[in-house]
């Protein structure tokens, strides 16, 4: 299915029980452009203007910040087949992005323009409900991963994104899990070391 209509079809499943207007849901969607990404490519970089949403038809994106005090990067977060992914404050404040989002694999994506969907939100009161459900699953997001940082230990992190995103954990390359991890990639093949011993053994 065209990348066009998968994220006309996420548009409403996202503001049931209202239903997007025909006309507003089809001007929105012949705003954005597909774009072909290759690996290693970002398509925002941070202190750009988030100008653009981005909706994933195939690959995987992560996004990422700069440790100010050690210049490495660390990931906050991957996203699959299916997310819509931006800088949440910078699209709807027009501020500078503080994070760089870029392609972990060559990655197929449809761009759509900040200026066409706030036109769209003015316009449709289903798209703004998208629109806002958009931004409540980001904050929850990043709550959840702020919380297991604080909470969980290092093995259980690991263990908690692989009993959950079990998909990414295969496609992700170590150095980047355990940037998302917040550990060395060392660690975390100590880590896998462990969970791959049988139970009893040492």
């Amino acid at each position: 299915m065209a990348a066009e209509q998968t994220l006309a079809d996420l548009i409403a499943r996202s503001a049931a029980p209202l239903v997007p207007a025909p006309g507003a849901l089809t001007r929105l969607i012949a705003a954005g452009r597909l774009l072909e990404v290759e690996k290693g490519v970002p398509v925002l970089k941070a202190g750009d203007v988030a100008e653009l949403l981005f909706y994933i038809q195939t690959g995987l994106l992560r996004y990422y910040y700069i440790d100010p005090e050690t210049g490495d990067e660390r990931t906050g977060q991957f996203f699959d087949e299916g997310a819509v992914v931006t800088d949440a404050a910078s699209f709807l404040t027009g501020a500078p992005a503080t994070q760089t989002v870029e392609a972990v694999e060559a990655s197929t994506i449809f761009a759509l323009p900040r200026a066409a969907l706030l036109r769209a939100y003015d316009e449709d009161h289903a798209i703004e409900r998208f629109g806002r459900k958009m931004v409540e699953s980001g904050f929850l997001g990043s709550q959840r991963r702020a919380a297991n940082l604080l909470n969980l230990s290092p093995d259980e992190r690991y263990r908690h994104f692989v009993e959950n995103r079990p998909g990414i954990a295969r496609r992700v390359p170590q150095y980047l899990l355990a940037s998302f991890l917040g550990i060395t990639p060392e660690s975390l093949s100590r880590i896998r070391g462990r969970m791959a011993r049988p139970k009893g053994k040492t």
